[in-house]
């Protein structure tokens, strides 16, 4: 990948440290001059802001559009997330749901009483599936076909969609047939009429509701860059407040969103139509962390070498993030195995490593290669810059585990008595404290749920990742 230094970046590396030194802490408080190198850089990164805000709202659109598409013949509409693939026929009458998570396959289909599914077309949806690989799914993909992206890079090696699926289904054609015929038949197979309930209109804006509170996060992690961009060093780095405005856009933004779903959902809910939803649910093979690694372990081992990241650390995080799932996304929106926001992590990799202001593409971040190579960088960014002042390797890593999810400065507020995500006043205490002093505080004062459950996913995967010892590397 190429860098690109021009403009801003130039502006940034001719703040001096003198400009810091008076007005690092200040600038949060007070208006800089007009002109000056500060006021440059500010107007800079609202740019930045600005540009990720445009890109998250033309990302929900299309994501509601499509949902609203899918509600006119169901009455519930899962769409891809962190774990799970969901493509839809181009009829919307046929989805097929692969959880990684689970390691279950669902092919689901909307038909009138009397047209139950054949068994050999849920056959050939999962012949089909093993055709697919990541390149094919993401030209496919319908939601980011609505969105003006840079072309991504060429994946050297095509990577199967499922590859625990493959792995079922390999050998001869003739024995991989009578395997898939006999998937089929121990399917677990379930009926129900179609029903417009307020139970799934509840289940649906719960959803929106937590994009509201997953971008409002991703704003405070801005901010957080913000600060450490402009900061002398990341322990003086003191992130302002999110906006007003910016917190009562997103939250306008959200209630619009609610509103536009229950009209929709209401409209279906009074159709008389009278349909039914067959599921064909199908168990794969359990596999091994080590197996499912394998696809992927090639590339891990390449960037966590060349970023000075533990492999299995790497390893642990790409299965908390996306469960191996390469077609992962999140509605701040966040991209592939690793989850790199293309706004924060990914701009971040890209200032640092590569002397380039432009954030990566969906298209790129959902090259494994590339996506791997982004959120190794990114936890290299974490332990030997962000939060290098934590002088415990064991105590820096359960940080840069946390920060990974949430940012350094809400690790920093987990040991802030003012509440404060100020690293400086909270390095002392950090180091202080036993590495396992040190999680147990993170695992009872990090200010959110969802981070104090990633945190303890993350380390027993790493954990199980460790105790395979050789037998993991190729």
């Amino acid at each position: 990948m190429t860098g690109d230094s021009a403009g801003p970046k130039r502006t940034l590396s001719a703040i001096t440290l003198a400009l810091f030194a008076g007005l690092a802490g200040a600038a949060t408080a007070n208006t800089p001059a007009p002109g000056s190198e500060l006021a440059r850089f500010q107007a800079y990164k609202q740019q930045q802001q600005s540009a990720f805000e445009q890109y998250r709202s033309a990302y929900l659109n299309a994501f509601d559009a499509y949902r609203k598409a899918v509600l006119a013949h169901w009455d519930d509409a899962p769409l891809s997330d962190r774990h799970t693939l969901v493509q839809y026929s181009d009829d919307k009458r046929q989805r097929t749901e692969v959880d990684y998570q689970s390691g279950t396959i669902t092919i689901a289909v909307v038909h009138q009483p009397d047209q139950m599914p054949d068994p050999a077309q849920i056959q050939a949806s999962l012949a089909q599936l093993v055709q697919e690989d990541v390149a094919s799914a993401q030209a496919a993909d319908p939601i980011m076909a609505e969105l003006d992206s840079a072309p991504g890079a060429t994946v050297a090696t095509p990577l199967p969609l499922v590859p625990a699926l493959n792995q079922q289904l390999a050998g001869p054609e003739q024995d991989s047939r009578a395997r898939l015929a006999q998937m089929v038949a121990n399917a677990e197979v379930n009926t129900r009429p179609r029903d417009y309930s307020a139970e799934r209109l509840a289940a649906l804006q719960a959803e929106l509701k937590a994009q509201e509170q997953a971008a409002l996060r991703e704003l405070e992690r801005q901010q957080e860059l913000i600060a450490l961009a402009r900061a002398e060093t990341p322990e003086q780095a003191e992130p302002a407040p999110v906006p007003a405005s910016q917190s009562a856009a997103v939250v306008s933004q959200s209630l619009e969103r609610q509103q536009a779903l229950t009209t929709a959902y209401q409209a279906r809910a009074e159709d008389p139509t009278s349909k039914q939803i067959t599921t064909y649910r199908i168990q794969l093979p359990s596999q091994s962390l080590q197996k499912r690694a394998r696809p992927f372990l090639p590339q891990a081992q390449q960037q966590s070498a060349q970023f000075e990241v533990e492999l299995e650390l790497v390893l642990a995080i790409m299965q908390a993030e996306s469960s191996f799932n390469p077609m992962a996304r999140s509605h701040i929106p966040a991209f592939g195995l690793m989850q790199i926001v293309p706004g924060s992590a990914g701009r971040d990799v890209r200032e640092k490593f590569e002397n380039s202001s432009q954030p990566p593409s969906a298209e790129e971040l959902y090259q494994p290669e590339l996506n791997i190579r982004f959120g190794s960088a990114y936890l290299n960014i974490l332990d030997q810059r962000y939060l290098r002042g934590v002088s415990d390797p064991q105590s820096r890593l359960y940080c840069v585990i946390a920060a990974y999810n949430t940012g350094a400065g809400n690790v920093a507020k987990a040991f802030n008595a003012d509440g404060s995500r100020r690293l400086k006043s909270a390095l002392p205490r950090i180091n202080a404290m036993a590495p396992e002093a040190v999680y147990q505080h993170l695992l009872e004062h990090l200010p959110y749920e969802e981070t104090r459950k990633y945190l303890k996913k993350v380390r027993s995967y790493q954990e199980g990742y460790a105790a395979l010892g050789d037998t993991l590397r190729l």
